[in-house]
């Protein structure tokens, strides 16, 4: 470090120099005047024996290294010197790159937090997703385990140290008089041991904890701290789950979280809860319902770990036909890909994106410092010709260059910053981990590191074309004969171009996802969202049984349709559009398969009324009424899909299906087909309507239904009348949920409609960034074109001739940009084609139109240099060049 301290103090050396220096001078000065010289004679003397004294004490400074930190330094200065000099167009050229880094820091905060940092666990390398592929459906299609087959994956693998289940679910929690529905996770014993995370407070599961009756629960920080104020002695009181005591046996790490879901689990509790009852879920082997985690053993690849664990899915599978003959293999994925598996393509699109809106400004800049530097051609001459070295120059254009991006990069944060919390708002809220999306020291150190490679991108053409220039010339001629030269134009139509060309492409590819977006749109979901309130009620099984259910629900539902308001009201299960689903196998009566075979349809169960509530038409026959409850003879509706699939060439009406809820979980009746009614879209407004079935409530109590509510007013303003009535019937039941049926539709196109609007406007800052390209460079020819447009005009050319020339120089150039434009998005837009719907990547329509656009804007850039070189005076003009 003693060169650090040198470099501190490296003046009081130079002085130290110097000084030995003069007094060198000085005796040999006293030694010539003792030999009988004048003074002056002898200082003239003295000083032409000892040679330059400048040259000297640079090289005695170049001795100890320093001149190139002082030359940064001095270059750094000069360059902020030169930033206050022309303010004007040093803002211009900061706000430009404030916006492509800040644009690129913001989606790469995104990337960051979700793609990029890993898991939050030791060794998170090494935790992997485990499910088993169901060979009955074309392509690669995972379902999970049931409990068994998790019991016996989780005994018989020898690549796993771990192997871990995890079931979600809504739970009731009783506290203080008040009750509340809770996110919950239903966890096996090694859970918390598999990830790698011990509690803060109590212990972890242990293996008895899995057997009936051990009913204990590890509690999330936050809700240790909302609940129980972050009580010390929370460890082993009992708390009411779903009218259930547990014992709270430990308290999580603060920001402990998985699965990563929003909203994040309440708790975790014991799997006893499953072990429990007539038909216990850990003993269905159809029930396949379970997510696994597991952790590989060291020095084990995940492909030995597919093979270990596909031995056992085909060992199973022979073993229990009936459940498990189309899970013969198994698939294995680490977990950070898994859980971020379906959004990794829309966020490396947009990534792509804003990358090219970069490259964009880097090119829009470089065409400003050119044009700039030009004009200071006369001045690079002149230091040239008293003996700067180019390397002394192109050090300083370089140094200017970075100056200019690192101020644009620390705009770009500040703008990144807001630009996050936009994304936020405007992000589907089920992508994992996003909202752990910000501008940390990491995304920080991406900033400078592109700032850097920014200011050399977009600094290293200018210089590189301004150092060829002949400092002679440029001395004689001044700057318009250094500036006009064809290789100097050719680099500006090539930024030009490539400017374009790069609006081109992201004007294309928002194109179609703004095309795709609204085709989503325009979709028939099959159902009137409009004027329909939805919400559910949480009733524990253990607090009624299912007769009880069914009269609590008709109590309710009669209660709603005689609120003011209200034009009918039903509950079904699930809700279109809220993620929840069930695919349950079924048998058709002399339609014979073998045991395993069976085919499988989306099960939905519904009260009376609920199809006209939601306005699904009835194609055939009739809907579910009072003669469809828990007496009544079993009954079945499907809809057009599951009718034009299996019954192709025969009238559904009065055909026979055996529905297989579980393994022996509920009878499994055979039911008659008593009506068809219309497809409707339950997953997704982009997904096709599947076979899909209904089953009456009351002969199905699977789970709380959603009610649906159709009022002739808005639904929001309903909201507290249905609280009130339903609390009414009984005040210690939550209500959650609660939210239009419009909602549940806007969430479902939330992804594509972020991914469009997003990528348009990147496209339109591409454009405006083209447009104002092509318009600097047709001003600064017009500058250096003056005097020639001058004497054209002199000499007889008219204004329409003038106007007519800058045009046409705009538009050959925009041409060229278009026509690279769409033969590169003829390439990539093909990498988008899995997230257009009902579009092609090559689409006539919107590749037309995109270039028609670009080409209007560019004749819109190129008509107000053409303009203001028309009216030129031509006799004023020549006076003044």
């Amino acid at each position: 470090m003693i060169w650090i301290k040198q470099l501190l103090t490296r003046k009081s050396i130079y002085d130290d120099l110097a000084e030995e220096i003069r007094q060198h001078i000085d005796e040999k000065t006293e030694a010539l005047i003792a030999d009988g010289m004048s003074r002056e004679e002898a200082e003239r003397a003295a000083k032409r024996e000892f040679g330059n004294v400048t040259h000297i004490e640079e090289r005695g400074r170049e001795a100890w290294m320093w001149p190139l930190v002082e030359n940064l330094c001095a270059d750094t200065k000069f360059a902020f010197r030169q930033i206050l000099k022309n303010f004007g167009f040093a803002s211009t050229v900061i706000l430009i790159l404030a916006l492509g880094i800040g644009a690129t820091a913001a989606i790469f905060s995104l990337v960051n937090a979700v793609l990029l940092r890993p898991l939050p666990f030791p060794e998170p390398d090494r935790l992997v997703w485990l499910s088993q592929q169901d060979h009955s459906a074309p392509g690669v299609v995972p379902e999970s385990l049931s409990y068994p087959d998790y019991f016996d994956w989780r005994v018989q693998n020898h690549t796993l140290s771990g192997m871990a289940s995890y079931l979600g679910g809504g739970v009731t929690f009783q506290h203080d008089g008040t009750s509340q529905h809770l996110d919950a996770q239903s966890v096996s014993a090694n859970f918390f041991d598999v990830l790698g995370v011990a509690p803060m407070l109590g212990r972890d599961f242990n293996w008895e904890d899995e057997k009936p009756g051990h009913h204990v629960v590890m509690l999330s920080y936050s809700f240790w701290q909302s609940e129980f104020g972050s009580a010390r002695d929370i460890v082993g009181r009992t708390i009411q789950i779903d009218d259930r005591s547990y014992t709270v046996v430990g308290v999580m790490p603060k920001g402990f979280q998985f699965p990563f879901e929003h909203p994040t689990p309440a708790f975790w509790r014991s799997l006893s809860g499953d072990a429990e009852g007539k038909n216990p879920k850990t003993e269905q082997r159809g029930f396949d319902v379970l997510d696994v985690i597991g952790r590989v053993k060291p020095g084990v690849t995940i492909d030995q770990v597919k093979a270990d664990l596909s031995l056992i899915a085909d060992n199973l599978a022979r073993q229990y036909p009936d459940n498990n003959k189309q899970y013969s293999s198994a698939l294995v994925e680490p977990e950070l890909e898994h859980m971020t598996g379906d959004t990794r393509p829309a966020l490396r699109m947009l990534f792509g994106a804003v990358v090219l809106v970069l490259l964009l400004v880097c090119a829009n800049v470089a065409g400003l410092l050119l044009a700039r530097g030009s004009r200071r051609s006369a001045e690079f001459a002149l230091r040239a010709a008293i003996g700067a070295s180019r390397a002394a120059i192109l050090r300083q254009l370089l140094m200017e260059a970075i100056v200019l991006a690192l101020c644009g990069g620390a705009a770009g944060v500040a703008l990144a910053v807001g630009l996050v919390r936009v994304f936020l708002q405007l992000m589907p809220v089920e992508i994992p981990r996003m909202q752990g999306a910000t501008v940390d020291a990491g995304v920080l150190g991406f900033v400078l590191i592109l700032s850097l490679v920014t200011g050399l991108l977009f600094g290293v053409f200018p210089a590189w074309r301004i150092l060829r220039w002949a400092p002679a010339n440029a001395l004689r001629e001044g700057a318009r004969s250094v500036a006009g030269g064809r290789g100097q134009h050719r680099l500006h139509n090539g930024l030009v171009i490539s400017q374009t060309a790069i609006g081109m492409v992201l004007l294309i590819a928002s194109g179609l996802m703004m095309r795709s977006f609204l085709r989503i749109l325009n979709v028939d979901p099959g159902f009137n969202s409009r004027h329909v309130l939805t919400g559910r009620v949480g009733i524990s099984f253990d607090k009624l049984n299912r007769d009880q259910h069914v009269l609590f629900y008709q109590q309710l539902l009669t209660r709603l349709s005689a609120v003011p308001g209200v034009q009918s009201v039903s509950a079904g299960w699930p809700l279109p559009m809220s993620h929840n689903s069930a695919s349950i196998s079924f048998n058709i009566q002399g339609h014979p398969v073998a045991k395993g075979d069976e085919p499988s349809g989306a099960l939905s169960v519904i009260m009376p009324g609920y199809l006209e509530t939601m306005q699904i038409p009835l194609i055939a026959g009739r809907s579910f009424g009072t003669q469809d409850g828990l007496t009544g003879p079993p009954t079945i509706l499907i809809n057009q899909a599951f009718a034009r699939k299996y019954f192709p060439q025969e009238n559904p009406i009065r055909q026979h299906i055996q529905v297989r809820i579980g393994d022996g979980f509920f009878e499994q009746p055979i039911r008659e087909v008593v009506g068809i009614v219309g497809d409707i879209r339950t997953k997704a407004l982009s997904a096709d309507a599947e076979p899909q079935f209904y089953l009456s409530y009351a002969q199905a109590v699977v789970t709380n239904p959603y009610l649906v509510v159709r009022t002739s007013t808005d639904p929001a303003a309903m909201e507290r009348t249905i609280y009130a009535v339903i609390h009414d019937l009984d005040k210690n039941v939550p209500v959650y949920q609660v939210s239009t049926m419009e909602d549940y539709l806007s969430k479902s196109a939330a992804q594509p409609r972020f991914q469009a609007f997003l990528l348009t406007g990147f496209a339109g800052v591409a454009l405006v960034l083209a447009a104002i390209g092509l318009y600097g460079l047709l001003s600064y020819m017009v500058t250096l074109r003056t005097l020639e447009i001058g004497l054209r005009m002199a000499l007889g050319a008219r204004r329409a001739d003038v106007l007519r020339m800058i045009v046409r120089r705009g538009l050959l150039l925009s041409l060229a940009g278009v026509g690279i434009g769409l033969a590169v998005s003829a390439l990539l837009t093909r990498l988008m084609e899995g997230m257009l719907f009902h579009i092609r990547p090559i689409d006539p329509i919107t590749f037309a139109l995109t270039a028609a656009l670009f080409l209007m804007v560019s004749i819109a850039a190129s008509s107000m240099p053409a303009y203001r070189a028309a009216r030129l005076d031509p006799m004023k003009t020549l006076r003044d060049q």
